[in-house]
């Protein structure tokens, strides 16, 4: 027998330790099921074995370290269990592996430097376990990765430079951890990044500029940390960029009016920051901007027309700044995307009231009513946890 199937039928019980006697099996798929027990160290005999699929069970116990010995191993998928204890560094030895996906496991400890010999790999899912400690430096040495998710943990220290060395890779997901120091410059030598999530750390310095070498970059997500400085004009130079998360650190300085060249973007949020200056007129040529967030920052004087350009716009929060318009038209383009925003400035507004909105010919697409609060407000405050379908983010997928 080469092959056994048995996903999605409801199987109970323990997984037979007489499975590892099935020494020509190359793929064994137990995945959607009520199996629980442990895993039984027997599997690791199966030196055939090529596709290995227990996720979505409810496995308990730890990983056997025999599993290191599945040498012709390709896939690996332990997810969505009860697990608990380290993760084996015996896993370091499986060279043909292509996916790893341990993650939803309740896996604790720290990650093993030895998983950084594994040259083949092109998937690695650990997020949303208990793991500790620092993100080894000898993830860099993955040089076929293409997703590097480690999300929803406990992983402190600093993020790895080495991790810039990782040209295949399009998506690093490290959010909701407890990383600290700065954001390596290095990290703009990945010139296939498609997503950058580093959000809800402990993250201080400045935006590296050379994160505006991403040309690829469709989602960048540094929210939730302490970064200070202002923001780099070289953010501009990225055409492919769908969303831009700079919420809640401690920005400073003006909006880059090079942020106007961002074509593709269909989210800027910068609230809760500490902003100045005006916002740039520019930002009136993003065409596909559908949500724009500027509240809770130092932002003053006359809001430039040019917003009205915004075609695509349909979410708007300026609230907590201290801006204001005598234009009338503009005033009533306001009014429609974001009643109510005069009385939430920080100046006495004493601007031209528009009157009758219908006399200015003004026609936006209808927000959901209620301030901050849309179906596109995606990101938890409390997490770097993005809801939903996020522009330039699609949350939950797997490989492709």
């Amino acid at each position: 027998m080469e092959g056994l199937g048995l996903k999605s039928n409801q199987l109970s019980g323990s997984i037979p330790p007489e499975l590892g006697s099935l020494s020509e099996l190359r793929s064994l798929d137990l995945s959607f099921n009520d199996l629980s027990g442990s895993i039984p160290s027997e599997l690791g005999n199966l030196s055939s074995l090529e596709f290995l699929a227990l996720n979505r069970n409810d496995l308990n116990g730890s990983i056997p370290p025999e599993l290191g010995n599945l040498s012709n191993l390709l896939t690996m998928e332990l997810n969505e269990n009860d697990l608990s204890g380290s993760i084996p560094l015996q896993l370091g030895d499986l060279t043909r592996l292509l996916h790893l996906k341990l993650h939803s496991c309740q896996l604790s400890g720290s990650i093993p430097p030895e998983l950084g010999n594994l040259s083949s790999l092109t998937f690695l899912w650990m997020s949303g376990n208990q793991l500790g400690g620092s993100i080894p430096s000898e993830l860099g040495n993955l040089s076929s990765l293409e997703w590097l998710w480690l999300h929803e943990n406990q992983l402190s220290g600093g993020i790895p430079p080495e991790l810039g060395n990782l040209s295949d890779l399009e998506e690093l997901y490290l959010f909701d951890n407890q990383l600290s120091g700065s954001i390596p410059s290095l990290l703009g030598d990945l010139s296939n990044l498609l997503k950058l999530n580093l959000g809800s750390n402990q993250l201080s310095g400045s935006i590296p500029p050379e994160l505006g070498n991403l040309s690829s970059l469709r989602g960048l997500a540094l929210h939730n940390n302490n970064l200070s400085e202002s923001i780099p004009p070289e953010l501009g130079n990225l055409p492919s960029l769908q969303s831009l998360f700079l919420i809640n650190n401690q920005l400073s300085g003006s909006i880059p009016p090079e942020l106007g060249n961002l074509s593709s973007l269909r989210g800027l949020r910068l609230y809760l920051n500490q902003l100045s200056g005006s916002i740039p007129p520019e930002l009136g040529a993003l065409s596909n901007l559908e949500v724009l967030y500027l509240y809770d920052n130092q932002l003053s004087g006359l809001i430039p027309v040019e917003l009205m350009n915004l075609g695509s716009l349909t979410y708007l929060d300026i609230c907590d700044n201290d801006l204001y318009t005598d234009d009338g038209a503009l005033q009533a383009w306001l009014d429609l995307l974001q009643p109510g925003w005069k009385g939430c400035q920080g100046i006495f507004y004493d601007g031209f009231e528009s009157g009758d909105v219908g006399a200015w010919s003004v026609t936006v697409p209808q927000p959901v009513p209620g301030h901050r609060s849309n179906p596109v407000e995606e990101i938890d405050g409390r997490s770097g946890r993005l809801e939903g379908d996020v522009e330039g983010f699609e949350v939950g997928g797997g490989p492709r």
